[in-house]
């Protein structure tokens, strides 16, 4: 059943785009990854259905978007003599519309566009597209959302447009520790910096 956990993982992504509006995976997909995957929420379906009540538990550890972090995560166990797997959940596309507005050519437009913005709680980042730099408002998940986004910059008086883009999530990969180790051990992956900021221990309940 662990498609279900990879599964979860698009899922969530796809929630947090919705959410936040934000943001540009193509630009900086690792701040999307980070702020997306919430792993410690993932438990497999299979391992909450009553009837399979664990009576130990289970390690997993990342996700880690490099494949070199990947790599020396996978070392610093092997060093302390933990049995593990990987596993890996492939790239995928993801469909979304981005809200955006042409960015001001004057400084003076600049600094009202974005003093407007900030007042309406509004995060908003510059970018480059064929020759031209735009301001983007926010990325949703669904076109609806990004309509009434549009609609509600309009009654604020910001004349904003959306249009579809694709965006990669991925690939993104996991260590599965295959028994618990001892508190020493547990401390020592608690505290490690795994050169990933999405890379995190999670503990779920496991079958026995």
């Amino acid at each position: 059943m662990k498609w279900l956990f990879f599964s979860l993982v698009l899922v969530n992504a796809s929630l947090y785009l919705w959410a936040t509006g934000h943001p540009d995976s193509s630009v900086d997909s690792s701040h999307m990854a980070q702020r997306a995957i919430n792993a410690r929420s993932m438990i497999l379906l299979a391992e909450r259905k009553s009837g399979n009540t664990a009576s130990s538990v289970c390690m997993r550890i990342g996700p880690f978007l490099s494949q070199s972090t990947f790599a020396d995560a996978s070392r610093m166990l092997d060093e302390m003599g933990l049995k593990f797997n990987k596993t890996a959940v492939s790239a995928r596309k993801l469909k979304t519309w981005r809200v955006f507005i042409e960015s001001p050519k004057t400084e003076e437009s600049l600094k009202k566009i974005t003093e407007t913005l900030a007042s309406l709680e509004i995060d908003h980042y510059p970018y480059e597209q064929n020759g031209m730099t735009y301001l983007s408002l926010g990325l949703f998940s669904q076109s609806g959302d990004a309509r009434n986004f549009t609609r509600k910059l309009k009654d604020s008086g910001i004349e904003a447009t959306y249009e579809p883009k694709l965006s990669t999530l991925g690939p993104l990969r996991w260590i599965e520790v295959d028994k618990v180790p001892d508190r020493y051990a547990r401390e020592q992956l608690d505290a490690a910096e795994w050169g990933d900021t999405t890379a995190h221990v999670t503990r779920f309940p496991c079958q026995t």
